[in-house]
């Protein structure tokens, strides 16, 4: 007898009386809380006869019990016995389930081994309760759920969406991909939800081609592919692991085969293609797109003008920052939009980095980078902050009504700190700055105080400081500040992080006071923070400064204990040794000493043939004055 047998006549013999109970009384149950005991038309006797610890036993009772009966009071039995399960017993309700999916004659209604089914894969999955063993169980029992669909000649099934969703949320790789090929195979229909699912896994899993064949299996069930649904799970696609080399190319096929299906690019989709081009440095796409879709009344969105702003930063042009202020002007974007006015304060900032040299800068240049950066926050922010840190009147004056202009939040508050500190802050003059911004921190000043909590700002101010041998002293201010607030100070103050200590002890070993650049080390393995391979190199540049060969040799491996690798940074560092044959001594008697590894040999292997073949380069200690990122 076919599995899961749904007569003609069923509404006349019975069945739909009995289909109709099941609904009612599987309506009730909650396994989890157990408020509601559903009593049970049949013996216990006969229940646990039937629900046997192991497959096989459940066959053999079942045919033991069945034999002789008609359809419907089989269909009657298996009701009462996975009811009672499912209420008291969920493993023996799963038992009982693989059973059922294993043995033609054991045939109840379809769909109420379908609710059995999303039953037992929520009570294990969506409550975290599945150990390794058991979901490969789930597994193999949807796997048999399948099969025994694919017998059902010429009825058409759909699975339940909570089903796929929580074997995909539970499932290795291969495992998605056997699920994806089992339901193919068995001409399974899933609701095009579904198969969004399974859309983002193969995106997420570098498998562009299985998304695309998900995708169009989306378009044959005749779904709305402008749904924002499906638009997600295409820009999941669209930027899904691929080959390198051929990134651009493949990504661009895709975009032409989704046009093809009928989709219509919404902002969300519209703003990833923009950056596929603008990665691959096609500009002229990317503005192009960017024009269409304002042509097609598609509103930009605070993202869209972010992805734009990154052509200005790649071509370092102030100008383009303007231009896209602007058209967000324009489109309505601005004012009051404190979102995209951080973004194209931050533009401006890096793009002011990334064309500045200290070394060569005067006093007006550093003034006019500033103002441009000030214009922009002057133009749509309260300059009241800032005139009260004092960081504003004296630079610029600008204009604007009351009207025009929102209260900063905190990131716009905390970038131009570090704008100023960067381009106008003399290190005579930064800690008397940061004496005011302290106090406006203590004194819990509504829009300054917010910022402590931005770990930049107090890096900022050490960097500002550690431009002067003479201002390192107020290092210990700020620490302090971060480590113990003052008792008045309601918001939370920023920890100092792996990037605060690399600053530190980059200026004391740049000035000098390798005593206090090694307590930094030390203070920083007290407080179980993690050198990251910055201040490992930060470390060996210091040590390299100072003409340290055996300290530069335990800086490198303990750089290897930590995982981290060895960078051109590290081998740069290295060159500035001045006696490199005391050097090469020094790294060749560490590795006849220990030759743990291969991967360190190879390291020193490498130094050495850089220190011996290489030109003299900026070891990064002689002071050039660095951005901390934003």
């Amino acid at each position: 007898m076919a599995l899961w047998n749904q007569s003609p006549d069923m509404e006349t013999n019975g069945l739909g009386k009995i289909s109709l109970q099941w609904t009612q009384k599987f309506a009730h149950i909650d396994y989890w809380r157990n408020e509601k005991i559903l009593p049970s038309a049949m013996p216990d006797s006969i229940i646990d006869s039937i629900l046997s610890k192991k497959t096989n036993d459940v066959v053999r009772s079942w045919k033991r019990i069945v034999t002789g009966l008609p359809l419907e009071k089989r269909h009657l039995l298996w009701q009462e016995v996975m009811l009672w399960a499912l209420q008291h017993r969920i493993d023996k309700a799963l038992t009982f389930l693989e059973a059922t999916v294993s043995e033609p004659s054991i045939d109840p209604p379809r769909h109420a081994v379908d609710d059995a089914l999303k039953f037992v894969v929520s009570a294990y999955l969506e409550h975290e309760v599945a150990d390794s063993e058991l979901k490969t169980r789930l597994h193999c029992l949807f796997y048999g759920f399948a099969k025994a669909s694919m017998l059902q000649a010429g009825y058409t099934y759909w699975i339940s969406s909570k089903t796929i969703y929580l074997l995909l949320r539970h499932s290795e790789d291969v495992q998605v991909q056997t699920l994806y090929e089992v339901i193919s195979h068995c001409r399974l229909h899933l609701h095009p939800y579904s198969l969004t699912h399974f859309m983002d896994r193969f995106s997420r899993m570098g498998r562009p081609d299985l998304a695309v064949d998900v995708l169009w299996r989306i378009a044959e069930c005749g779904a709305n592919m402008s749904h924002e649904t499906v638009q997600y799970s295409c820009v999941t696609l669209l930027r899904s692991r691929f080959d390198e080399d051929e990134r651009y190319k493949i990504q661009s096929s895709i975009v032409t085969a989704m046009l093809k299906l009928g989709i219509r690019p919404g902002i969300p989709m519209l703003n990833t293609m923009m950056l596929n081009a603008i990665e691959a440095r096609d500009y002229q796409t990317a503005q192009a797109i960017f024009e269409t879709a304002r042509i097609h009344g598609k509103r930009p969105s605070t993202i869209t003008y972010a992805i734009m702003l990154r052509v200005a930063l790649q071509n370092l042009d102030e100008k383009h920052v303007g231009q896209i202020m602007h058209t967000a002007e324009e489109d309505g974007a601005l004012p009051r939009n404190n979102e995209l006015v951080f973004s194209l304060i931050l533009t401006m900032l890096q793009i002011a980095e990334g064309r500045y040299d200290a070394r060569v800068a005067n006093p007006a240049d550093r003034h006019r980078r500033y103002r441009a950066i000030l214009g922009i926050y002057a133009r749509y922010c309260n300059s009241l902050p800032l005139q009260e840190l004092g960081i504003y009147s004296s630079v610029h004056e600008h204009h604007v009504t009351a009207s025009a202009v929102s209260e900063p939040t905190p990131k716009i508050l905390s970038i131009m700190l570090v704008s100023y500190i960067r381009f106008l802050g003399e290190p005579d003059h930064v800690y008397d700055l940061y004496c005011r911004y302290q106090s406006h921190v203590e004194c819990n000043n509504p829009l300054i105080a917010a910022t402590a909590e931005i770990d930049r700002v107090a890096n900022a101010f050490l960097m500002g400081l550690g431009r002067s041998p003479s201002a390192i002293k107020w290092f210990s201010v700020v620490l302090r500040n971060m480590l113990e607030p003052s008792a008045t100070t309601a918001v939370t103050v920023a920890r100092p992080n792996v990037q605060t200590w690399s600053i530190v002890a980059r200026f004391y070993f740049l000035h000098g006071q390798r005593a206090a650049a090694e307590k930094v080390i030390d203070t920083m393995r007290k407080m179980r923070v993690e050198p990251s391979p910055v201040t490992w190199n930060i470390i060996i540049h210091g040590y390299a400064y100072l003409q340290d060969a055996a300290s530069v040799v335990a800086a490198l491996e303990g750089m290897e204990s930590a995982g981290c690798k060895a960078d051109s940074s590290t081998f740069r560092g290295l060159t500035k040794f001045n006696d490199r044959n005391r050097l090469l001594d020094a790294l060749r008697a560490a590795a006849a000493q220990d030759q743990a590894t291969l991967t360190r040999g190879q390291a020193e292997q490498d130094s050495v043939q850089l220190i011996t073949g290489s030109e003299t380069e900026d070891d990064g200690l002689q002071y050039q004055p660095t951005t901390v990122t934003p």
